[in-house]
């Protein structure tokens, strides 16, 4: 069991960086997170919480596969 929760940690790390990585080598804004700008009239505060969502959702298949695959063996 802690196994799969390790697996499912680690996987919801590395797709939210992967993801988060191309938005900021791509300049693709759905995929940034950017938390303070400065700009000409103040700053301003925004970013997008979709890699951390398709992380979450891709952590859970891989974590439901790997305890599948762990109870087959």
């Amino acid at each position: 069991m802690i196994k799969t929760v390790f697996v499912g940690l680690i996987s919801f790390i590395i797709v939210s960086s992967l993801l988060l990585l191309i938005g900021y080598l791509f300049d693709i804004k759905f995929f940034m997170f950017s938390f303070y700008e400065k700009t000409s009239t103040g700053f301003e505060v925004g970013g997008s919480v979709i890699p951390f969502i398709i992380g979450i959702i891709c952590s859970y298949f891989i974590g439901n596969y790997y305890q599948k695959r762990q109870h087959s063996y």
